[in-house]
């Protein structure tokens, strides 16, 4: 999710684009092995997700096993594994530095993860939905749910 400006000072230098910043952006991803910390999905991978969330790499044309015809970023594909084809809407795999809190304070190595935008999106959505029931005075009711 894009940053608004009113956020960006708070990242260390005052910017995304800052030398702190990016130097700890790189540690990050260097932790990660240029992959996923979540689900483990290579940053930059080209393919699909399943309905279960579950992403499938694009392969070239004639080789064996799994293939995605026509895997070009935003068409739709067949994915053919065991079974009946399934169609997939083909994306390039964007990996970031995300909070884990939610917060843009916490510059911390525990508190940064480099996540795909699939990962972080759920997190964020759980992030919402405590934040939504806490400020209802609802957050007990789940405890051990959420």
């Amino acid at each position: 999710m894009p940053i608004s400006p009113n956020k960006l000072s708070l990242y260390p230098g005052g910017s995304i684009t800052s030398p702190e910043w990016l130097e700890l952006r790189r540690q990050v991803e260097a932790r990660a092995g240029d992959c996923c910390e979540n689900c483990g999905v290579e940053n930059h991978a080209l393919g699909g997700r399943t309905a279960s969330g579950e992403f499938v790499k694009a392969l070239p044309l004639g080789d064996n096993g799994l293939r995605i015809l026509w895997p070009r970023q935003g068409d739709e594909a067949w994915c053919r594994n065991s079974g009946e084809p399934v169609i997939l809407k083909i994306t390039r795999i964007t990996c970031t530095v995300i909070h884990l809190d939610g917060q843009l304070v916490d510059h911390s190595m525990g508190n940064l993860r480099f996540w795909c935008q699939h990962c972080s999106a759920h997190h964020e959505a759980q992030l919402q939905k405590v934040a939504t029931l806490e400020q209802a005075g609802q957050l007990k009711l789940f405890e051990g749910v959420l």
